[in-house]
């Protein structure tokens, strides 16, 4: 690989970090952003997680041409990501389960974060009306007058 090709997925890299950093500042009340490392771990090298509860996560795993996560210069050509939940599984525990999955080359790096995004944003979407709900809103009328009849149903 030549130094312009090289320089060029490095930007890639560095601009896929900081638009996960910058998703994270977006939803960092409900979102939080994890360097891992998947061979210890078995995630992806940036892993996106609810603040509350870790039933859910999106991966993001660099992906390499010529060379593997052992060498100190590499950089990524891909990232493959998977959206996973864990799944209760009768007399195996809890494992983690695929839900969506892809590859995004290196140029295109922009589409990643926008996943990124919407994952983050659902999260923080589904975060954010746990929060306005209210178990009094069925039970007293005045707390229901004042959320106009929003329940945990409705």
């Amino acid at each position: 690989m030549n130094d312009a090709a090289i320089d060029e997925l490095t930007r890639n890299m560095m601009a896929l970090d900081a638009g996960l950093h910058r998703i994270t500042e977006t939803f960092g009340e409900h979102v939080q952003l994890r360097d891992e490392d998947p061979v210890v771990f078995g995630a992806g090298h940036y892993v996106l997680y609810p603040v509350e509860g870790s039933t859910v996560r999106l991966s993001i795993t660099e992906q390499y041409a010529g060379t593997d996560w052992s060498d100190d210069e590499r950089v990524p050509t891909s990232w493959s990501w998977e959206a996973e939940a864990r799944v209760t599984q009768p007399g195996h525990g809890h494992p983690w389960v695929t839900l969506a999955e892809g590859e995004v080359a290196s140029a295109d790096y922009a589409r990643l974060l926008n996943i990124a995004e919407g994952w983050a944003g659902a999260i923080h979407a589904l975060a954010e009306r746990e929060v306005s709900l209210s178990p009094e809103a069925v039970e007293q009328s005045s707390v229901a007058q004042e959320f106009e009849g929003r329940t945990f149903l409705t």
